[in-house]
């Protein structure tokens, strides 16, 4: 990736001016992610499945924000990438908080009892890193837009906003969870260690889940 692309990302916090543009990035980022198309065989037809995603990831990121801070990274006017992260002192996101940022519309869609049995594997793929005794910053979500991925800003992310950041928070340990294989190159690459790769399980399908931590 070349220095001047770099040096033209400008990190600050999210706010709602860019809630659409955000919420856009975010429901595009994660179509074909493992973690949640493993609900899809919940649906007959296609439609239905891509209803019940767009309208989850919004209530997602909605109910992600409400515990968590988000910063955005821009160039040229335009978002290019984001993160959420989870301080050691933030509260976790629970039930209620996707109810009212709007969950109760992809909850029924999906079926009560399907969408506690999804939430609960969701809340499993971070059980590793949740054990973890000392203070950590949970990096929830780093996502590039799919028309910027594969040239280096999620690199850029990683070194020039959230490692520095952690560390002017006297941050000692960061810890990240993926359930996509292709990310485990990536997450290691950047200074991550794995430390545990395991098989998760919604009904009678799985979803495999690895856990990492980087010392600083």
């Amino acid at each position: 990736m070349k220095k001047d692309i770099i040096d033209s990302i400008e990190y600050k916090k999210y706010n709602s001016s860019y809630e659409k543009e955000v919420i856009n990035i975010f429901v595009k980022a994660f179509e074909n992610y493992p973690l949640f198309e493993i609900v899809k065989d919940d649906f007959k037809k296609e439609e239905k499945y891509t209803r019940f995603y767009n309208s989850f990831m919004k209530s997602l990121f909605k109910a992600t924000i409400r515990k968590n801070e988000c910063y955005i990274g821009i160039s040229n006017g335009q978002v290019i990438d984001f993160v959420i992260i989870d301080a050691p002192t933030d509260k976790p996101v629970g039930f209620f908080d996707y109810l009212i940022c709007g969950g109760v519309k992809p909850i029924l869609k999906l079926g009560f009892f399907n969408a506690l049995k999804f939430l609960k594997l969701s809340d499993e793929t971070e059980y590793v890193v949740k054990g973890i005794k000392e203070p950590r910053w949970h990096l929830y979500f780093l996502v590039v837009d799919p028309k910027y991925q594969g040239i280096g800003y999620g690199t850029d992310a990683i070194n020039n906003f959230l490692i520095p950041f952690v560390k002017e928070k006297n941050g000692k340990l960061i810890t990240v969870t993926t359930n996509s294989k292709k990310n485990i190159n990536f997450y290691t690459n950047n200074g991550f260690t794995l430390i545990k790769e395991e098989t998760l399980k919604y009904k009678n399908r799985t979803v495999n889940n690895w856990s990492f931590r980087m010392d600083l």
